[in-house]
């Protein structure tokens, strides 16, 4: 901010008139004015650095002013009200600050193991881990949902080619599964296919209007359906399916477990890091303990 200009404004807050001085930019030769002070609210003081960090170096002089006064009408609103509990709630401010300190110390615990866990927690699991977490904790893994491997697609039933369409999408022929990609790209037809994942089924019906009310009975007989609803034919074929209340899968349910051992590796490197540092405080003899134990 290079312009050099200077705006004066009043403020009066409970009574007192406070001029305050926004400089639209101070230069390398002003840097005496960077701790000036610009509000004061009881023992609460806000100077000019505080709100020069706010400003956007490349804002105009008059954003500049803009932004300032926003910042400091935002600032005097909130200690004004601070001012008035701090006040109002002296009986109890023992007990309040007590309670900040708290939260000051959980804070910086908290944030000093995020750090911490970024930079210590090994993130890579591989397979065979997965693979016997899930063994030693199958009975833990119950479906809650009806789960399927399925192949559809949907397409306007006024499409010249939906009778091709249905042939390869009904065929087992390797040949006539890429014919069925190209005519979905050419007819604009909606489609899914994978052998490898499931998809629950509040997500199917999201994709095919299926009017179904007792699924188990419809998974155990349909494998091949086909309907038209407004307009539009649907065609799904049931690769494969598990019923809700059995085993879920393990490719189900492998990013859960996946984050399950990071959740356990972090529990532990955590707990290992404060046993480390309270054995190395007292190796270093940082705490000094005044009673001794009987």
């Amino acid at each position: 901010m290079n312009p050099r200009s200077k705006r004066f404004i009043t403020i009066h807050l409970c009574g007192w008139p406070i001029v305050l001085a926004l400089l639209c930019g101070i230069g390398c030769n002003q840097n005496n004015n960077e701790s000036a002070l610009v509000a004061k609210i009881g023992d609460k003081e806000l100077r000019w650095d505080e709100i020069t960090e706010m400003i956007p170096d490349n804002s105009s002089p008059d954003d500049s002013v803009k932004l300032a006064e926003r910042f400091i009408e935002s600032w005097t609103r909130e200690q004004s009200v601070v001012a008035l509990a701090a006040y109002t709630l002296s009986e109890d401010q023992e007990q309040i600050e007590v309670l900040i300190e708290q939260y000051r110390q959980s804070l910086l615990t908290y944030h000093f193991e995020q750090q911490f866990v970024q930079q210590h927690l090994d993130t890579n699991v591989q397979q065979q881990e997965i693979e016997a977490y899930y063994s030693a904790n199958e009975s833990n893994f119950e479906l809650k949902d009806y789960i399927l491997k399925v192949k559809f697609c949907a397409v306007n039933s006024d499409n010249k080619q939906l009778t091709a369409l249905k042939k390869v999408f009904s065929s087992s022929k390797p040949e006539d599964f890429g014919k069925w990609q190209k005519l979905c790209v050419e007819t604009g037809a909606s489609s899914y296919f994978s052998e490898d994942n499931w998809m629950r089924w509040d997500e199917l019906i999201q994709q095919i209007p299926l009017d179904v009310y007792d699924v188990e009975s419809f998974l155990r007989q349909k494998k091949y359906i086909e309907f038209t609803k407004d307009n539009n034919s649907y065609f799904l074929t049931v690769l494969d399916y598990k019923l809700r209340g059995g085993v879920s899968p393990l490719s189900f349910e492998k990013e859960k477990i996946k984050s399950l051992i990071l959740n356990k590796r972090k529990i532990e490197l955590l707990l290992k890091m404060r046993e480390d540092v309270y054995q190395k405080a007292l190796s270093e003899k940082s705490i000094e303990l005044y009673y001794t134990k009987e």
